[in-house]
């Protein structure tokens, strides 16, 4: 059967108006299209019939079906256009094979509700764990794809799609089309590296049976991190006990079940998220979100994600790019408090960094003019003169990567328009609410719930009743 012309092709056709044309039929170069397409100021030879065409198609072997009513209404028209009559049929390529993961491997914290939909804050914050025998995926396997047809007849393979990109590592075997952990602890991908990293665990205390701790994977700690020391790992750490004046540094998360007794000491820093019970008097920063249980007393928090609790802000500085949550803001004795939102805090350091640069450059700078004014140098001024040469090289190359750091976060913090503070309590007097662009102190108790935004229009912050 012949192929009804599409709508474009019937607009390609124009009125309809006798006329004796003639025509040729070629093969596109992909060989994917027969063309037909008129002879201009022939009066002899040429194809001028439907039967000339399909002859001269099977003379050029053509196997696909030929659109005869596109050919009749060409040959009719005053003005025919070239136009394809036949086409063949385009491969389909294989899907890529991927990996269909069975777990979060995010491990993300998050308050899990009971049944009556209460949240106990002690024990509600959970994260990913996996045992032995745990499927962690499955491979779903590329498919072939379908074959075409060029106009001819030949056969045009498809591509088949490519096998997922995985590398199986320390904890995980591939088994029957699936990943298998063979090593309880927590599931992680990076690079295309899948594996389960074995855990260091800690008994009891870390004091001076133990010193310092310096884990290429996850530290758990079933008692207290006591003033002065340290644990860093690679991956997480997990503390059941209190952190008591200690300093811990993960690539991934920290999470402590006592909380948090910095006594001006303590600092925590983590890759991902950080999770307590309490915070006082100590130094956090947070890739991810920060998430407390009761309050926060008299510290210094900063994260990229979101700040979550379920009591109070009371004292310090509080920093959350993508916003605050909590109960209440500030205290009746009317405790300084600050918050901050949209506020990216590598952005002053970027800045200082850039602003360190042009300090040493100003130095050499000056040392260049005395330079220049002197008659000549003598050997060990000329050399002085060559290593500042190169020292400013390098420190123009410094400048620019810090200057690129803060237009990075420049770019972020403008795109942010959504963080805002939510606040189900009171907020006391003397508290701020800041942003890069604006900034709301509050001069006496307002009741809650309110939330607190950035008009991002009038660039002020707005107070309003309700969640």
């Amino acid at each position: 059967m012949a192929e009804e012309p599409t709508s474009d092709e019937q607009e390609a056709l124009g009125d309809e108006t006798p006329a004796f044309n003639r025509f040729k039929i070629a093969v596109s170069k992909d060989q994917m299209e027969v063309i037909m397409y008129p002879l201009i100021g022939i009066t002899d030879g040429g194809l001028t019939s439907l039967e000339e065409v399909l002859d001269a198609c099977h003379r050029e072997n053509i196997k696909v079906d030929i659109n005869e009513k596109l050919v009749e209404k060409q040959i009719l028209i005053a003005n025919p256009v070239e136009i394809a009559i036949g086409k063949g049929i385009k491969p389909e390529d294989g899907k890529d094979g991927y990996l269909e993961f069975k777990v979060d491997m995010s491990a993300k914290p998050q308050f899990i509700p009971k049944d009556d939909n209460s949240v106990d804050y002690k024990s509600s914050m959970q994260v990913t764990l996996v045992n032995i025998g745990d499927i962690l995926a499955d491979v779903i396997p590329p498919t072939e794809g379908e074959d075409g047809m060029d106009v001819r007849g030949s056969p045009i393979k498809a591509k088949a799609g490519e096998k997922a990109k995985y590398f199986v590592g320390e904890g995980v075997e591939e088994k029957n089309g699936q990943l298998i952990v063979t090593a309880a602890g927590t599931p992680s991908i990076q690079d295309d590296l899948i594996m389960v990293h074995r855990n260091y665990v800690l008994q009891g205390d870390v004091d001076l049976s133990t010193g310092n701790i310096n884990f290429p994977g996850t530290v758990i700690i079933h008692g207290n991190v006591t003033d002065g020391f340290e644990v860093t790992a690679e991956e997480h750490v997990v503390v059941n006990g209190l952190i008591s004046g200690a300093k811990i540094k993960a690539k991934g998360y920290v999470k402590c079940a006592g909380g948090i007794q910095g006594k001006g000491k303590a600092e925590i820093t983590a890759g991902s998220f950080v999770a307590a019970t309490f915070v006082s008097a100590a130094t956090i920063i947070a890739e991810g979100d920060i998430v407390i249980t009761k309050d926060i007393l008299h510290s210094n928090v900063s994260c990229l994600g979101e700040l979550r609790l379920g009591g109070s802000i009371i004292g310090g500085v509080a920093t959350a790019f993508k916003g605050v949550e909590c109960g209440e803001l500030g205290s009746e004795s009317g405790v300084k408090t600050t918050v901050n939102i949209r506020t990216h805090y590598r952005q002053e350091k970027a800045r200082a960094l850039a602003n360190s640069v042009m300090t040493e450059v100003t130095t050499i700078f000056e040392k260049y003019v005395i330079w220049n004014k002197a008659k000549s140098l003598n050997e060990a001024e000329e050399k002085e003169l060559m290593q500042a040469i190169t020292k400013l090289q390098d420190l123009i190359t410094k400048r620019q990567m810090y200057d690129s750091r803060v237009a990075k976060y420049d770019a972020m913090v403008f795109e942010n328009k959504t963080a805002k503070v939510k606040l189900l309590g009171t907020l006391e007097a003397d508290v701020s609410v800041a942003s890069p662009y604006s900034k709301y102190t509050s001069a006496s108790p307002i009741h809650g719930p309110l939330t607190i935004s950035e008009n991002n229009f009038a660039a002020k912050m707005a107070v309003a009743k309700g969640g």
